[in-house]
């Protein structure tokens, strides 16, 4: 979408300063006289970046030891499962909070103070008796700004004071791609705006901006396919190639087809949807690869892109930045810089000096995947540069010694230490200095199998606890299908990305069908004399089936089963109409090779339980080989929910199994 180059011109020069075409390398180097005639130089400047602002001047890097947690669309579909609003109406409107007060007052662009009555209008029109009177499901038709009250009118803090002004529209609060579900509470007096929540916030967005949408349609939305916007401001066009909308980075679009240079999709208009092609040099198929060549273009195509506060401009700010770049690759995240903190794994940096910091973050950060956080801000560290940690962020500017602000004003690649070497900036004041904490948003894989099974990983070694050992990973790299399903290394059991609640049928692969057989009988038995002793009964279904059934009461495997089928029990009792595929399982427990395989079926350890047969189907039994299941998602989310992962997500399909895997639910 076009950015509001002209916007409040009057208001601050320091937009001029900083902006720069977006292209992959950015340098200030005119002098400000030069570029902005009427600026008050002495009150202005711009922070020198040191680093060359091309993302090549950062290291690739492996990512094949992590594991990314790809719940992006669960929090998308949250929305779209949405039917009613719980939410006191005093929090959902927490923006009728804004109006002046002895303390604060607020301006307009033309740098008047704006009345009380204004605000009172404002407040008036926001309508808060009417709160949940739509209470219906939306999807968006543009990419749309959302506000703190019903209004396209900014409010500023003092001109007069560093860090207030222009680009701080304290009603600013975000953006929302096109085709975003939002749940509708209720419109304005004057039918303008609409009070939604989208998957990460309430706000009001423009009435014009929004499509109602049907189960039918809903359904539709939730079984796409789909693709990662990575290149900023990608023209869309329609089939005869007139232009529809401008795609940002970050954005998750649905894609039903293709051919050799273009996606085709759908997107939702005011009437009905319309078809979309995009080319493929600036998208790939959702969710992108977690690697250096896909973040480097996502970033690439941003990297110089002036600040917006809450999105101001349909620009971004520190926390907007990252939160599209990790959408891109199916991980979600909240939308303030507070919440995205907390995220992953924290490793509090408080009351340290900054030697103290670096140390900390030299041992224990992870490129691109940790997030350093301070109050009101957070950046992505991008590795070192000349032996330097740095990071990626979104910046208006640092807090100088007479409590200006020396300008980044953009999204860009700098020290954590930029403006050290000036003499008006204080080292308090210095990014590394406030930094107080960092999280590390994606686990390790050693991580995710010492945490789910109860073993200690030391280098390459897995230690049990009955003290013997076995290793981690083996010399073979590159594996291919049949090597990985024939012989994986305890890494290798997670060499695929499960998509657990997601829609049925898509993303399908075979995530879990890669089985350590020496790892897990040392979990769960090493033959069939270890394992029977370590198997209990559990009830299925105890109200409606009460059945029996074998399960290993190791790693907490019986008490999931357990949970799985008290809240299957509680479904069918609502849903009767559901029980016919839980009424008669095949079984559980089963020492037995896999059907035209050497290898050792999960049942073997009692870890699976495989539903009704009936109405199941199995890729061995298929005569089309085609992709079929009939099993409700209902039922599906129970399982995934105690963390077990289903065949039917798997490309080679077993739509009746579901196997104990809590390694794959992070």
């Amino acid at each position: 979408m076009k950015k509001f180059k002209n916007i409040l011109i009057s208001i601050s020069c320091a937009f001029f300063l900083v902006s720069c075409a977006k292209n992959q390398e950015v340098k200030n180097t005119q002098p400000l006289s030069q570029i902005c005639e009427t600026c008050n130089i002495d009150e202005l400047s711009l922070l020198k970046l040191n680093i060359n602002q091309n993302v090549n001047s950062l290291n690739s890097y492996d990512f094949s030891s992590y594991f990314i947690n790809h719940n992006f669309i669960q929090k998308r579909d949250n929305v779209l499962d949405k039917t009613f609003i719980n939410l006191p109406v005093d929090e959902a409107l927490w923006g009728l909070s804004y109006k002046n007060s002895i303390n604060k007052k607020y301006y307009s662009p033309n740098r008047h103070k704006i009345s009380d009555k204004w605000f009172e209008k404002i407040h008036d029109n926001a309508n808060k008796e009417a709160y949940k009177s739509v209470s219906r499901l939306a999807i968006t038709t543009k990419n749309t700004l959302v506000r703190n009250l019903p209004t396209s009118e900014p409010i500023f803090l003092s001109f007069n004071k560093a860090g207030e002004g222009y680009p701080f529209d304290y009603l600013q609060s975000s953006v929302l791609h096109i085709d975003s579900p939002v749940f509708v509470s209720h419109y304005s007096k004057d039918r303008a705006w609409v009070l939604v929540e989208s998957d990460a916030l309430w706000g009001w967005i423009d009435a014009r901006d929004i499509r109602y949408i049907n189960e039918s349609e809903k359904n539709e939305i939730k079984n796409s396919n789909f693709i990662s916007v990575l290149v900023d401001d990608t023209p869309v066009y329609d089939k005869f190639g007139n232009f529809l909308f401008e795609a940002r980075m970050g954005a998750v679009l649905r894609a039903n087809d293709e051919n050799a240079t273009h996606y085709m999709g759908k997107v939702f208009t005011q009437n009905r949807q319309n078809e979309f092609y995009i080319s493929k040099d600036k998208v790939v198929k959702f969710p992108a690869k977690f690697n250096s060549k896909n973040l480097k273009y996502a970033i690439s195509s941003v990297l110089g892109e002036p600040y917006g506060w809450g999105g101001f401009g349909y620009y971004r700010d520190c926390s907007l930045f990252i939160k599209d770049l990790f959408a891109t690759f199916g991980l979600w995240l909240p939308r303030n810089s507070k919440q995205q903190g907390k995220i992953g794994y924290v490793i509090n940096l408080k009351n340290m000096s900054n030697e103290e910091k670096l140390n900390v973050i030299k041992k224990y950060a992870v490129p691109f995947l940790t997030i350093f956080y301070m109050p009101g801000h957070v950046m992505l560290y991008a590795g070192n540069v000349d032996d330097k940690p740095v990071a990626i962020h979104d910046a208006w500017g640092i807090k100088t010694k007479d409590n200006s602000r020396a300008l980044i004003s953009q999204i860009a690649i700098t020290e954590l230490d930029i403006g050290k070497d000036r003499d008006d900036i204080d080292e308090k004041s210095l990014l590394l200095s406030k930094i107080t904490s960092m999280n590390v948003v994606a686990k390790s894989k050693n991580d995710i199998i010492s945490q789910n099974y109860g073993v200690t990983i030391k280098g390459n070694e897995i230690m049990f606890k009955d003290g013997s050992k076995m290793s981690f990973k083996d010399d073979k790299t590159n594996k291919n299908f049949d090597e990985l399903l024939d012989n994986p290394s305890v890494f290798d059991m997670l060499a695929l990305p499960y998509f657990g609640f997601s829609a049925v049928g898509k993303n399908l692969n075979d995530a879990g069908r890669f089985r350590n057989e020496e790892f897990f009988g040392k979990i769960y038995g090493k033959n069939k004399q270890e394992v029977e002793k370590n198997l209990v009964d559990i009830i299925w279904l105890k109200n409606s089936v009460n059945k029996k059934f074998k399960f290993n009461k190791q790693n907490g495997a019986a008490k999931a089963i357990q949970n799985v089928s008290d809240d299957l029990d509680l479904l069918v009792k609502n849903r009767p109409e559901l029980l016919k595929y839980l009424n008669n399982p095949s079984g559980t427990y089963n020492y037995r090779k896999i059907l035209n395989s050497n290898n050792l079926s999960s049942h073997s350890w009692g870890i699976a339980i495989d539903i009704n047969t009936n109405y199941s189907h199995y890729w061995q039994w298929s005569k089309t080989g085609l992709y079929e299941n009939s099993i409700p998602k209902e039922i599906v989310d129970i399982f995934e929910k105690y963390g077990f992962i289903w065949g039917g997500r798997w490309e080679h399909f077993d739509t009746m199994h579901f196997e104990y895997r809590p390694e794959f639910f992070q």
